[in-house]
C-alpha cells in the first residue's frame, strides 16, 4: 500500500505534465543553434542515425517539433541502407516515404551504401570513417546543430553506437569544423521500465532536463504523435507486431532528452 501512495501519485504527475507540456511546449523549449547563428535565415540541422526506420522509433518527437519550424531546414543521414535480411532497396524507399510524412524532402535524405557500414548488430563500425561521412555533410551543408544516439545507442544496437562514437569523434578531432559553431546532441538511454511506460515516464523526462542547462526535451503531442505513428506506417518491411506494440508503449514515441556532447 505505502508504494502504491507513492507510485500512483507520480504517474498522475507524469500524466498532468505532459498534458500542459502539449498546451504550453514553452515549458521544456531550450536553444539548441549556437548563438552566433541565431541570425540565420534558415537554419540547418542534421539527423544522423543508423538504420531505415530509426528516424521514426527514436527520433520522431524532435523531427516532428522540427518540421513545425519553418525556419529550419533538416537533413536526415542514414548510415546503412539496412541491408541485414537484404531487403535494403526496399527499406530505402520506405525511409524516403516516411521522411517526407515528417515534411523532409527526398533530396535531403541522404542514405549511404557501403561495404564498410553494414546493417549488422555484431559488426562495430570505425569511427573516423563515420566522422568523415558527416563531416562531409555538415561542411556542405553548413549545418548548425547535429542530433544523433548516445554512447548506449537506445537499444544498444552497435550500429546504432557506432554512430555516436562517428558523430563525437567528428566534433572533438575535425580540423575542417575547428573555426565553425556545431552543435551536438545525443538522445539518451533509458532503463527498460522507463523505455514502455510511454508518458508516464514524462515527469522523469522533465527531471533530466532541468539537471542540466544544457539538456533538451522535446515532447510530442498527439498531432506529432500521430505524425510518427503514419512515418512508421511507411517502413511497411519492418512492421512486426512487437514493433506495432513499441509505437504504443515507447516513450521514445512521445519524449526525447538530449545531453550536449561537445
Amino acid at each position: 500500500m505505502i508504494i502504491l501512495h507513492i507510485v500512483i501519485p507520480i504517474l498522475l504527475a507524469s500524466v498532468a505534465f505532459y498534458v500542459l507540456l502539449c498546451f504550453r511546449p514553452g515549458i521544456a523549449e531550450r536553444e539548441f543553434i549556437p548563438k552566433e547563428k541565431l541570425g540565420k535565415k534558415q537554419k540547418h540541422v542534421l539527423f544522423v542515425t543508423a538504420h531505415p526506420d530509426d528516424e521514426c522509433m527514436f527520433f520522431s518527437p524532435t523531427l516532428a517539433y522540427m518540421s513545425r519550424r519553418k525556419d529550419i531546414a533538416v537533413t536526415l543521414l542514414c548510415l546503412s541502407k539496412g541491408d541485414h535480411d537484404g531487403a535494403g532497396e526496399v527499406r530505402k524507399k520506405e525511409l524516403i516515404k516516411a521522411s517526407v510524412g515528417f515534411g523532409l524532402t527526398p533530396e535531403s535524405v541522404i542514405i549511404v551504401d557501403d561495404a564498410n557500414l553494414p546493417d549488422d548488430p555484431q559488426r562495430i563500425w570505425n569511427a573516423a570513417l563515420v566522422a568523415k561521412v558527416v563531416e562531409n555533410v555538415v561542411i556542405v551543408g553548413d549545418v548548425d546543430a547535429v542530433f544523433t544516439f548516445d554512447q548506449r545507442g537506445v537499444s544498444g544496437h552497435q550500429n546504432h553506437i557506432a554512430a555516436y562514437m562517428g558523430v563525437k569523434h567528428m566534433a572533438l578531432t575535425s580540423q575542417r569544423l575547428k573555426f565553425k559553431s556545431v552543435n551536438v546532441y545525443a538522445l539518451e538511454t533509458i532503463g527498460l521500465a522507463r523505455k514502455f511506460s510511454s508518458i508516464l515516464d514524462t515527469i522523469f523526462g522533465l527531471g533530466s532536463f532541468f539537471v542540466s542547462g544544457r539538456n533538451l526535451m522535446f515532447v510530442a503531442d498527439l498531432q506529432g504523435y500521430s505524425m510518427g505513428i503514419q512515418a512508421m506506417c511507411m517502413h511497411e518491411s519492418q512492421l512486426a507486431w512487437f514493433r506495432k506494440l513499441y509505437l504504443v508503449f515507447s516513450r521514445y514515441m512521445f519524449l526525447n532528452n538530449y545531453s550536449k556532447i561537445n
